[in-house]
């Protein structure tokens, strides 16, 4: 588990910490350690058990109106490629791939490109000096092509689970201004809440 908790990492600062891909299927665990670790919103897959608490990640949009917050995931690039599936977010894994997609257009105004933490907890010293570089770089493009950045621990487990200050330190060393980070990513999950409130 990465803990790196810090009293002071909440002090002072109105908005949230969020990590929105966690794994683990015990709530009540995973909602104790996110307060443990500073972190107040929490995304995890949905499991037919609606908690008004947590956003929901989908496969697809649900074709009824919802209590829950949710968000639809595209896990592989080429789902991008049809018209008729419109995600809130993708999840990155081949970085020069995505840029790709981007540039040609294959992609919904503000969508989100995730990145995954998990991704490289085993991996060895040179691979994570490259994720380190990629995600730099993803930070701006997301930027210069009005995506929503977003970087989530992958937790399979409550022990996996990372702190807000752990991200925080992963922010500052890929040149990502932590607060920014926050606000900007808070804001464009008020955005994704519109749709699905409007049809409530």
């Amino acid at each position: 588990m990465v803990t790196g908790i810090s009293n002071n990492s909440r002090q002072d600062s109105k908005f949230k910490k969020i990590d929105l891909c966690i794994r683990d299927s015990n709530m009540l665990k995973v909602r104790k350690m996110a307060k443990l670790l500073n972190i107040d919103v929490i995304g995890c897959p949905y499991l037919e058990q609606n908690d008004k608490g947590i956003i929901y990640r989908v496969n697809q949009r649900p074709s009824t109106t919802t209590d829950y917050r949710y968000l639809v995931v595209a896990n592989d690039l080429e789902q991008l490629i049809s018209s008729s599936f419109q995600p809130n977010l993708v999840v990155v894994k081949d970085f020069e791939k995505l840029k790709s997609f981007i540039r040609k257009g294959k992609y919904r105004s503000r969508i989100a490109l995730e990145v995954l933490i998990s991704d490289i907890r085993y991996q060895e010293g040179s691979k994570v000096g490259k994720w380190f570089r990629e995600i730099t770089d993803l930070y701006r493009f997301s930027k210069r092509s009005g995506c929503q950045f977003i970087l989530s621990s992958g937790a399979n487990s409550v022990w996996e689970m990372v702190s807000a200050q752990c991200f925080e330190s992963i922010m500052k060393f890929c040149k990502i201004p932590p607060r920014t980070y926050w606000e900007d990513l808070e804001e464009w999950l008020g955005l994704q809440d519109r749709p699905r409130l409007s049809h409530a």
